[in-house]
């Protein structure tokens, strides 16, 4: 028996081997995502030329189509060209009917050269015949041997979870399915968090019980698996250093190209003030791409403030080619989940193709999120910007005292302490590296002038 892949990036990733002639049950409640999910694996199959077949029970092919392709999963395209076949089922009410839909569809799979097949579900075939289970999982029984077992077709089956049961119901469990993959959502700070719970599948030794998944305009469905640390860049034998260097100091910063930092601010210090004169700095001395997002201004704030900083260090001709290297994106995390946040983010950080990221407040993110979401979250994103290569400045606010309470304080690569104090000289902001990579006492004091700071001009 050969084999296959999903076609769904994650999952394949976590299933190292799916057989041709797989049965995959998908369970869960209503809405949880389960029609989407086949429908991704059908559309990945179309997509590699393996012909396909959605057998549905509850919904007309018409709002099929117009439902997945708000999506972006365009089965009408395939269907033309004679790819894919929708069967609408709803009008099937007794078990002579489904044994004759059955055969027709024993009958279609050899005729199309069928590869994939979605049955959407199982649970409405069962209530066809409650009066005698029996004969239905019978019926079924032949048709998963004849069908996809003997043909190889690799198949999803689509299984309702009732509300408060953790059981299939209806017997379903008795059938030999190769895996078992249940849809779940719950409410976290009154947004949707959805989870993938992986039960079993055949030839695979499971690790990750449990992945969250986002449904996403254009792609359908996308998993979040955990990064691989694989790749990430030496610290030792780094590809490259970012250096700032202070007029008034004899001290300068210097970051691994590839590194992620974190600013502990103080709360009476904006960062935006300080993160926009630092940021400008790294493009005069780098010309790297910026990509600033802000949990905490809004994004006309944030132009308007760097448009400050390039028009008072250089001409307007230079300082629209320094201009044209940041961009900019804020953020209202009520209206994600975290999840879809990072999902989001990750795409645009591709698109965008930034050499440095950075990232402001992100105390503000913490606590309108999940927590546990949030640290999971956080940490895979670490990982995968060292693994691209991109260099991370991440800020939130707080004192001194409380460093070592923050979130994943431990897993940054640099720890700077920014706060303000005023001598007879005037007023300052303190800058103190807290850790430093491959530093075991990095502990120095870099005084900044705060008017300079404010407004913009050479640190």
């Amino acid at each position: 028996m050969s084999l296959t892949k999903i076609g769904i990036k994650g999952l394949d990733e976590i299933f190292s081997k799916i057989y041709r002639g797989s049965i995959i049950l998908i369970a869960g409640n209503p809405g949880t995502g389960k029609t989407t999910l086949g429908s991704k694996f059908l559309y990945e199959g179309l997509k590699n030329d393996e012909n396909s077949i959605y057998l549905n029970f509850t919904e007309t092919k018409k709002d099929f189509y117009r439902n997945m392709l708000n999506l972006g999963i365009d089965f009408e395209y395939y269907e033309k060209q004679g790819k894919f076949k929708y069967i609408e089922a709803i009008t099937i009410t007794d078990i002579n009917a489904l044994s004759d839909l059955l055969q027709e569809l024993l009958d279609l799979i050899d005729k199309m050269n069928a590869k994939r097949l979605v049955i959407d579900s199982i649970s409405a075939i069962m209530q066809l015949g409650e009066q005698n289970l029996g004969k239905i999982r019978e019926l079924l029984h032949n048709f998963f041997y004849l069908g996809p077992k003997l043909k190889e077709v690799t198949t999803f089956l689509i299984a309702e979870l009732p509300y408060g049961k953790k059981s299939v119901g209806y017997g379903v469990e008795e059938f030999i399915v190769d895996g078992v993959i249940i849809l779940k959502i719950k409410i976290v700070k009154r947004k949707i968090i959805r989870l993938m719970e992986i039960r079993k599948m055949r030839g695979n030794e499971i690790s990750i019980g449990e992945v969250p998944f986002v449904i996403a305009p254009d792609e359908g469905i996308a998993i979040i698996k955990p990064e691989s640390p694989f790749g990430m860049p030496s610290a030792v034998n780094p590809e490259g250093i970012i250096e700032l260097k202070f007029k008034d100091s004899n001290y300068k910063l210097e970051f691994q190209k590839g590194s992620q930092t974190l600013f502990v601010i103080h709360p009476s210090i904006d960062p935006l003030i300080l993160l926009t004169a630092l940021g400008v700095d790294i493009i005069i001395s780098e010309k790297r791409k910026v990509f600033y997002r802000s949990y905490l201004h809004g994004e006309n704030t944030i132009r308007d403030r760097f448009k400050i900083c390039v028009n008072n260090l250089f001409s307007q001709e230079k300082a629209n080619e320094i201009f044209d290297l940041v961009k900019t994106f804020s953020i209202n995390p009520t209206r994600y989940s975290i999840d879809e946040l990072y999902y989001m983010i990750s795409k645009m950080e591709s698109e965008i193709k930034a050499d440095t990221v950075v990232v402001e407040g992100l105390e503000t993110l913490y606590d309108l999120s999940d927590k546990r979401g949030f640290i999971n979250a956080q940490y895979n994103s670490l990982i995968k910007m060292a693994v691209n290569g991109i260099t991370g400045f991440y800020s939130t606010k707080g004192v001194k005292e409380e460093i070592n309470q923050l979130p994943l304080i431990n897993f940054y690569d640099n720890i700077i302490y920014a706060e303000p104090i005023s001598t007879p000289n005037g007023r300052f902001v303190k800058i103190t590296p807290i850790r430093l990579i491959l530093k075991v006492n990095p502990y120095f004091e870099i005084l900044l002038n705060a008017d300079n700071i404010e407004k913009c001009t050479n640190l």
